[in-house]
């Protein structure tokens, strides 16, 4: 097949520093490529995939990412939607999978290509696409309609795992009220667990006026500050603790986990259900109580098992013939 895939204009394809979104696009253009797909990237300067990539220069390789936390942050998707139509008027392509935001080339040519459109966030109210793919299926029921959903995978092919852990539990994230680190802040004083904290500090209020308190009454527990990649971390921890108090559609970092071979300790929201299998790959917990209890069960799990869940459900490979079997209903005429 013949694959037009539209990555997000906020970083670069893979991603320079942050950028889960961007990480996924990477990882699936590289596993279509790898299964003989001819795969075109569509991305801002300084992307770049197995296939080939059209940089869609509007966009500044220079400017420094933030995440979108209103209007006054989106970008116009203008550009994007030139250099589609541009590009589309001289070369055919069997399918388009369109990651970006607006979507504007589909939505005004929704019968020009077969199309897929996927989305990683909550929906904003009235969001509304024509063969929409969300990223779990609690996110995919969350939308409502005849939205579907496909897993995220990793390239375990030459993803470094290790069985023996030599560290403390690690909840990475960034400091803020809605990823509720205090309250594995207390599980951990409860249980008499030790704990790191890593993650930069995104509300200073929170983590000044809760956090270092919490540090300082416990002992066990430390703040390293924000991490340069979670890989060297997750080899040696011998849990993820993940405490999300929103709705998470499927957090990368627990992926990362499982294929490190890491036990995943984690609040039961969002997708996490869809990724910690309760007993065997790690613990899903409904508060303090439940997460303490959790610290202390860790020996239950074994980390072989995390790694062989990872390998069986969320691989690259595995994520690449899930869409594939996708763009071949949308060729076919499907609409969901």
């Amino acid at each position: 097949m013949k694959i037009l895939v539209v990555s997000t204009v906020y970083n670069s394809t893979p991603p320079v520093g942050y950028g889960g979104i961007q990480r996924v696009v990477h990882y699936l253009t590289e596993a279509l490529a790898r299964a003989g797909h001819d795969v075109i990237l569509m991305a801002p300067p300084r992307s770049w995939c197995s296939g080939r990539t059209v940089h869609v220069d509007a966009y500044d390789p220079e400017r420094a990412w933030t995440a979108v936390k209103g209007e006054g942050d989106l970008l116009s998707e203008e550009p994007l939607y030139e250099a589609m139509k541009t590009f589309l008027e001289s070369e055919k392509v069997d399918v388009i999978h369109d990651w970006s935001f607006q979507n504007l080339y589909v939505k005004r040519h929704p019968e020009q290509f077969p199309f897929v459109v996927s989305t990683c966030i909550p929906p904003a109210p009235g969001y509304q696409r024509d063969n929409l793919v969300a990223c779990s299926d609690a996110h995919a029921r969350l939308i409502g309609g005849a939205t579907r959903h496909v897993h995220y995978g990793l390239p375990l092919h030459d993803w470094p795992c290790r069985t023996v852990k030599t560290a403390p539990p690690i909840h990475i994230a960034k400091i803020a009220r809605f990823k509720a680190q205090h309250l594995a802040l207390l599980a951990s004083m409860k249980s008499g667990s030790e704990l790191v904290l890593a993650g930069n500090v995104e509300n200073p209020r929170y983590f000044n006026w809760i956090i270092r308190p919490l540090l300082a009454l416990n002992r066990r527990a430390r703040y390293i500050g924000e991490i340069r990649g979670t890989e060297a971390h997750l080899l040696e921890a011998s849990a993820l603790v993940q405490t999300p108090r929103w709705f998470d559609c499927f957090p990368f970092v627990v992926l990362e986990a499982l294929a490190s071979a890491t036990p995943v300790i984690a609040l039961s929201a969002g997708g996490v259900p869809e990724q910690v299998r309760h007993g065997e790959t790690g613990f899903l917990c409904n508060g303090v109580g439940d997460l303490a209890e959790a610290f202390e069960r860790l020996g239950e799990i074994d980390p072989v098992a995390c790694r062989a869940d990872a390998e069986a459900r969320f691989s690259d490979a595995v994520m690449a013939a899930n869409y594939v079997r996708l763009y071949e209903q949308a060729r076919a005429g499907e609409r969901w």
